[in-house]
């Protein structure tokens, strides 16, 4: 994998979209971005796209040629303000290749495509159309460049209204169908991405992937605390079967992957073997949680030869507003060493109160 680092920038400022975004890009070094991904409220479809748009002119026009790609999720954070999370190359022997929705990282044979956030032609479709379009595209986009579907390893999957019911129909179970149609153009014989399923307040359905050819070891991690996901019996998935399905596929995604000496970190939330928790506190959610997670990471359950790791950065999704100083109580008093930020977001089942994914380092 080429080496990257992270960093979480918040504006300084609350008022307009441009205002906010020119704050972000004022704290950031121009040097070697490949990425940021910004989060922020909207209200609504036309609000998403108005922002949007603003997003990605005031980015290239303070970049100019050496603009990063972006992604925009409408999800309101906890200061209410802006906030990004920008990716860094550190790896000085690689080449970058910058296209409009995708960024290729060359050296020799080892070749990375990153995605900013990839958005439907049209948001009013079904959760089941706007998935299946996205995924034609990164389809496309992966087989253009001499990539798979299974050469992704990591995947983030925003969903508007996600546990939300039409006609019988889940707007999460239509985007997993949709995902297990698109993954099995291709065999998987060394696990599924990591990925995270969140909800979002508006832009439909935004998908963004990272892919990778390498020799480097690239490795599932699963949980001995829980079930994997893609291997959930269908007791605990909602919604009716489509058409051309015989039954509700599962969420095709590992617990988490190693790839070099970086663990990514799935959406986690508060589910042992297959089942939540029964606990509606999000404080307890939050430490069941984390004592998933710590468990996925510990030097016991690493596929590789280690001291154990250290968590890097960690995203923590909080459904309820009213919750977010309890959660982030905990978080600061137990991992503080940590970048976090917090952000206000539905989680795939409607129990669930937290989910939490990050980046640890080995």
């Amino acid at each position: 994998m080429f080496e990257k680092a992270y960093t979480i920038v918040s504006s300084q400022i609350q008022g307009t979209i441009e205002d906010m975004c020119l704050s972000v890009l004022s704290q950031i070094d121009k040097e070697n971005i490949l990425k940021i991904s910004f989060f922020g409220k909207a209200q609504s479809n036309d609000e998403y796209l108005h922002n949007i748009a603003i997003l990605r002119n005031s980015v290239q026009n303070f970049y100019d040629a050496n603009a990063p790609l972006i992604s925009y999720i409408a999800q309101e954070t906890a200061t209410q303000k802006l906030v990004a999370e920008v990716t860094f190359l550190t790896d000085s022997y690689a080449t970058v290749e910058r296209h409009r929705n995708f960024t290729l990282l060359r050296n020799g044979e080892y070749a990375e495509l990153i995605t900013g956030g990839i958005i439907p032609d049209d948001m009013s479709a079904s959760t089941y159309e706007q998935a299946s379009d996205i995924f034609k595209g990164i389809e496309k986009m992966l087989s253009a460049n001499g990539f798979k579907p299974s050469d992704i390893y990591r995947q983030w999957n925003y969903i508007q209204g996600i546990t939300m019911l039409n006609d019988g129909s889940q707007n999460y179970q239509e985007f997993n169908d949709a995902r297990s149609i698109f993954y099995n153009k291709c065999e998987w014989n060394n696990g599924y991405p990591a990925a995270t399923g969140i909800g979002a307040d508006a832009g439909g359905v935004v998908v963004e992937v990272n892919a990778i050819k390498s020799s480097d070891r690239s490795l599932p991690i699963d949980n001995p605390l829980q079930i994997a996901a893609h291997n959930y019996s269908q007791d605990v998935l909602d919604g009716k079967v489509i058409e051309n399905l015989n039954e509700r596929t599962t969420p095709k995604f590992e617990r988490a992957r190693l790839l070099g000496n970086t663990i990514f970190i799935s959406g986690t939330a508060a589910i042992k073997g297959e089942q939540s928790i029964n606990s509606l506190n999000a404080a307890e959610q939050t430490a069941e949680t984390m004592n998933i997670m710590d468990r996925l990471v510990s030097k016991e359950n690493i596929p590789a030869e280690s001291n154990g790791s250290q968590y890097h950065l960690l995203r923590v999704y909080v459904k309820r507003k009213k919750d977010i100083d309890a959660v982030k109580e905990y978080m600061e008093t137990h991992y503080p060493t940590a970048m976090k930020h917090y952000l206000v977001a539905d989680v795939c089942r409607p129990e669930l109160l937290v989910e939490i994914e990050g980046i640890a380092n080995i």
